[in-house]
């Protein structure tokens, strides 16, 4: 090889090996390696820059990702007062609606509508024409605010003549492989309605997810 090449080579090995100094894992491969629960390395930054990525939940198990979901969970935005006023709007609204839907078609709406991670969850109260009632669960991964996960749910049983209540939300943890569920948190847009709580939320995960553990409790660790 001729010198001139041999030098430019080492200058090139010299300013890469620079730039691999430099580099440090991302956040979710930081939350993920923590917990031993990815390969080294997975995903790299120089400054704030990006500069390799290797999609750790692609090689992490669905568990694996349900507890690095939990950890940028904590991270984010809670509330705002736009979303607030949204979701006062919204629980207004879910109590004009005129009741017409059947028992039977009461019967029919699923207990609990939940994905796999750990997102935002409401707790409704569904009403029929007869005047039976049903609570129901619902959950919406990257869902925002409490709001995003019930409006489409309040707006679909409204327009079927179902009488709609939002009593509360939180958080749910899904985790699938474990079969495990764990509720807790809560929201300020739709803080809890009088004599409501997540213990209502667990005992409808709890019949409809059979064979599930299902923990409850205000803080992320309560009742583990």
């Amino acid at each position: 090889m001729p010198v001139a090449e041999r030098k430019q080579s080492r200058l090139l090995l010299t300013l890469l090996s620079a730039v691999a100094l430099t580099m440090r894992p991302s956040r979710v491969a930081l939350a993920l390696l923590h917990r031993g629960l990815a390969p080294r390395p997975l995903s790299f930054v120089c400054g704030s820059v990006p500069v390799f990525t290797f999609p750790s939940s692609a090689l992490a198990s669905p568990a694996a990702r349900c507890v690095a979901d939990a950890a940028e969970c904590r991270q984010e935005a809670t509330t705002n007062a736009e979303d607030m006023r949204k979701a006062k709007e919204l629980r207004e609204e879910a109590g004009l609606g005129d009741i017409s839907a059947s028992a039977q078609a009461l019967e029919q709406l699923p207990d609990a509508i939940i994905d796999e991670g750990t997102f935002k969850y409401v707790l409704l109260r569904v009403t029929a024409a007869s005047g039976e009632k049903k609570y129901l669960v619902r959950g919406t991964l990257g869902a925002a605010y409490h709001k995003d996960v019930a409006l489409p749910y309040v707006r679909a049983y409204l327009k079927e003549g179902f009488g709609v209540e939002v009593l509360g939300g939180g958080r749910i943890l899904h985790d699938v492989p474990r079969g495990f569920i764990k509720i807790y948190g809560f929201s300020y847009g739709f803080p809890w309605a009088e004599g409501t709580g997540h213990e209502i939320s667990a005992e409808v995960c709890k019949n409809y997810f059979a064979g599930y553990q299902v923990a409850h409790g205000h803080r992320e660790t309560a009742n583990l």
